[in-house]
């Protein structure tokens, strides 16, 4: 124990004589900031990044006003407003659960092709087959739920 407090002790000591002492550098002059809001920088040397185009339609009107509510992502333009953005993240939600489901009817038919007269792989194929087109009725339904709901009962903005 005596020996780890002396250790402890003389590397504090010794610290003290090697850390140099630090200095505040001189302030650096802000300037004009040289990036858009869709990030292309210091145009004269860098080029468009190949998603400026779109993001000025998105975040600016064709006289050069910034729109309000909106911001540009890399899934694309989404708004602030939050009826509108409730629709748009359901409609990407939707859109990949459908992606997704139709892929996975596409692997059950390879599955039920390439079973070769296998009864166990046969039945597994057509179980994903029937899964997939059960969760595509599903979404369908949910969307058709979500409309009545939403815009017939409760009246909620955005849905219509």
């Amino acid at each position: 124990m005596p020996r780890l407090i002396l250790v402890l002790f003389l590397s504090f000591a010794v610290s003290l004589f090697i850390i140099s002492p630090v200095q505040a550098q001189p302030a650096t002059p802000t300037g004009i900031p040289t990036c858009d809001l869709c990030g292309w920088c210091n145009r004269s040397v860098n080029p468009k990044p190949s998603d400026w185009d779109a993001c000025q339609a998105c975040l600016y009107t064709a006289g050069g006003l910034p729109k309000p509510h909106t911001y540009f992502t890399v899934l694309g333009c989404f708004s602030t407003n939050p009826a509108d953005y409730v629709q748009q993240l359901l409609s990407i939600v939707f859109s990949a659960a459908g992606g997704i489901a139709f892929l996975a009817v596409l692997a059950g038919s390879g599955m039920v092709l390439t079973s070769s007269g296998n009864p166990e792989r046969l039945k597994d194929g057509k179980d994903i087959i029937v899964s997939s087109i059960l969760g595509i009725l599903i979404i369908l339904f949910a969307v058709f739920l979500l409309r009545v709901v939403g815009v017939d009962i409760l009246n909620i903005p955005g849905f219509s």
